[in-house]
Protein backbone atom coordinates (compact mmCIF):
# COMPACT_ATOMS: atom_id res chain seq x y z
CA UNK A 1 0.00 0.00 0.00
CA UNK A 2 2.82 2.38 0.89
CA UNK A 3 4.49 1.58 -2.43
CA UNK A 4 1.29 2.57 -4.33
CA UNK A 5 1.08 5.84 -2.42
CA UNK A 6 4.72 6.66 -3.13
CA UNK A 7 4.40 5.83 -6.83
CA UNK A 8 1.16 7.79 -7.10
CA UNK A 9 2.70 10.78 -5.31
CA UNK A 10 5.81 10.66 -7.46
CA UNK A 11 3.83 10.42 -10.71
CA UNK A 12 1.48 13.20 -9.64
CA UNK A 13 4.44 15.43 -8.78
CA UNK A 14 6.26 14.76 -12.06
CA UNK A 15 3.17 15.06 -14.25
CA UNK A 16 1.86 18.05 -12.32
CA UNK A 17 5.10 19.99 -12.76
CA UNK A 18 5.21 19.19 -16.48
CA UNK A 19 1.60 20.22 -16.94
CA UNK A 20 2.27 23.62 -15.37
CA UNK A 21 5.64 24.18 -17.03
CA UNK A 22 6.12 26.21 -20.18
CA UNK A 23 9.10 27.47 -22.10
CA UNK A 24 9.84 30.83 -20.47
CA UNK A 25 12.22 31.93 -23.26
CA UNK A 26 9.59 31.29 -25.94
CA UNK A 27 7.05 33.13 -23.82
CA UNK A 28 9.36 36.18 -23.72
CA UNK A 29 9.81 36.00 -27.47
CA UNK A 30 6.06 35.83 -28.10
CA UNK A 31 5.44 38.63 -25.63
CA UNK A 32 7.93 40.85 -27.45
CA UNK A 33 6.46 39.83 -30.81
CA UNK A 34 2.76 40.25 -30.03
CA UNK A 35 3.06 43.29 -27.75
CA UNK A 36 3.76 45.38 -30.84
CA UNK A 37 0.29 44.60 -32.21
CA UNK A 38 -1.44 47.42 -30.43
CA UNK A 39 -5.06 48.36 -31.17
CA UNK A 40 -3.73 51.24 -33.30
CA UNK A 41 -1.66 48.87 -35.46
CA UNK A 42 -4.50 46.37 -35.79
CA UNK A 43 -6.96 49.10 -36.76
CA UNK A 44 -4.85 50.10 -39.77
CA UNK A 45 -7.34 50.03 -42.68
CA UNK A 46 -4.62 49.85 -45.32
CA UNK A 47 -3.40 46.41 -44.33
CA UNK A 48 -6.19 44.58 -46.19
CA UNK A 49 -7.55 44.91 -49.70
CA UNK A 50 -10.37 43.12 -51.43
CA UNK A 51 -9.86 41.41 -54.77
CA UNK A 52 -11.95 44.18 -56.33
CA UNK A 53 -9.56 46.76 -54.81
CA UNK A 54 -6.60 44.95 -56.40
CA UNK A 55 -8.41 44.75 -59.75
CA UNK A 56 -8.99 48.51 -59.55
CA UNK A 57 -5.28 49.04 -58.80
CA UNK A 58 -4.41 46.96 -61.88
CA UNK A 59 -6.81 48.89 -64.14
CA UNK A 60 -5.53 52.24 -62.82
CA UNK A 61 -1.91 51.23 -63.40
CA UNK A 62 -0.91 51.54 -59.75
CA UNK A 63 2.57 50.20 -59.04
CA UNK A 64 2.70 47.22 -56.66
CA UNK A 65 4.20 43.77 -56.28
CA UNK A 66 2.23 40.60 -55.58
CA UNK A 67 3.88 38.07 -53.30
CA UNK A 68 2.27 34.71 -54.05
CA UNK A 69 3.04 32.62 -50.95
CA UNK A 70 1.26 29.45 -52.07
CA UNK A 71 3.03 26.16 -52.64
CA UNK A 72 4.45 25.37 -56.09
CA UNK A 73 1.69 22.77 -56.56
CA UNK A 74 -0.98 25.39 -55.85
CA UNK A 75 0.68 27.82 -58.25
CA UNK A 76 0.58 25.20 -61.02
CA UNK A 77 -3.21 24.94 -60.71
CA UNK A 78 -3.89 28.67 -60.80
CA UNK A 79 -1.00 31.05 -61.34
CA UNK A 80 -0.69 34.82 -61.34
CA UNK A 81 0.86 36.08 -64.55
CA UNK A 82 1.01 39.77 -63.70
CA UNK A 83 4.22 41.77 -63.93
CA UNK A 84 5.96 42.17 -60.57
CA UNK A 85 4.67 38.89 -59.14
CA UNK A 86 7.04 37.06 -56.83
CA UNK A 87 6.34 33.37 -56.28
CA UNK A 88 7.88 32.53 -52.90
CA UNK A 89 6.18 29.84 -50.80
CA UNK A 90 5.46 30.92 -47.23
CA UNK A 91 8.02 28.52 -45.78
CA UNK A 92 10.76 30.29 -47.77
CA UNK A 93 9.76 33.96 -47.44
CA UNK A 94 11.83 34.67 -44.33
CA UNK A 95 15.09 33.40 -45.81
CA UNK A 96 17.56 36.26 -46.17
CA UNK A 97 17.83 35.96 -49.96
CA UNK A 98 14.05 36.16 -50.35
CA UNK A 99 13.55 39.04 -47.92
CA UNK A 100 16.04 41.01 -50.03
CA UNK A 101 13.78 40.49 -53.07
CA UNK A 102 10.78 42.17 -51.41
CA UNK A 103 10.17 45.79 -52.37
CA UNK A 104 9.97 48.48 -49.73
CA UNK A 105 9.08 51.38 -52.02
CA UNK A 106 5.67 50.16 -53.22
CA UNK A 107 2.73 48.13 -51.96
CA UNK A 108 3.46 44.46 -51.40
CA UNK A 109 0.24 42.50 -51.84
CA UNK A 110 0.34 39.17 -50.04
CA UNK A 111 -1.59 36.33 -51.65
CA UNK A 112 -2.28 32.72 -50.67
CA UNK A 113 -5.20 30.34 -51.21
CA UNK A 114 -7.69 31.97 -48.83
CA UNK A 115 -5.79 34.70 -46.99
CA UNK A 116 -5.09 32.89 -43.73
CA UNK A 117 -1.43 32.00 -44.39
CA UNK A 118 -0.49 35.49 -45.47
CA UNK A 119 -2.21 36.99 -42.44
CA UNK A 120 0.30 35.11 -40.27
CA UNK A 121 3.12 36.00 -42.65
CA UNK A 122 2.16 39.68 -42.61
CA UNK A 123 2.68 39.80 -38.85
CA UNK A 124 6.27 38.70 -39.27
CA UNK A 125 6.94 41.06 -42.16
CA UNK A 126 5.48 43.99 -40.24
CA UNK A 127 7.72 43.14 -37.29
CA UNK A 128 10.72 43.20 -39.63
CA UNK A 129 9.84 46.73 -40.74
CA UNK A 130 7.91 46.15 -43.96
CA UNK A 131 5.32 48.92 -43.71
CA UNK A 132 3.98 48.41 -47.23
CA UNK A 133 2.11 45.14 -46.60
CA UNK A 134 -1.39 44.59 -48.00
CA UNK A 135 -3.23 41.30 -47.43
CA UNK A 136 -5.48 40.18 -50.28
CA UNK A 137 -8.65 39.22 -48.41
CA UNK A 138 -9.98 35.89 -49.61
CA UNK A 139 -6.77 34.97 -51.43
CA UNK A 140 -6.64 33.47 -54.90
CA UNK A 141 -10.25 32.30 -54.56
CA UNK A 142 -11.50 35.88 -54.21
CA UNK A 143 -9.12 37.07 -56.92
CA UNK A 144 -10.45 34.46 -59.35
CA UNK A 145 -14.01 35.61 -58.69
CA UNK A 146 -13.01 39.24 -59.19
CA UNK A 147 -11.36 38.43 -62.52
CA UNK A 148 -14.49 36.57 -63.58
CA UNK A 149 -15.63 33.06 -62.86
CA UNK A 150 -16.12 32.49 -66.59
CA UNK A 151 -12.45 33.21 -67.20
CA UNK A 152 -10.66 31.54 -64.29
CA UNK A 153 -11.52 28.25 -62.58
CA UNK A 154 -12.32 28.92 -58.92
CA UNK A 155 -12.68 25.39 -57.59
Amino acid sequence: MLKKILVTTLLTSVLGVNALAYDAEKAKYFDAFYSKFTPKVLANPTIEASADDVMKMIHEGEKFTILDARTPAEMEIIGIKLPNTLEIPMNEVFKDENLKRLPTDEKLILLCHSGSRVTMMAAGLLMLGFNNIVILKGGIKAFAVAVGSGTVPIK
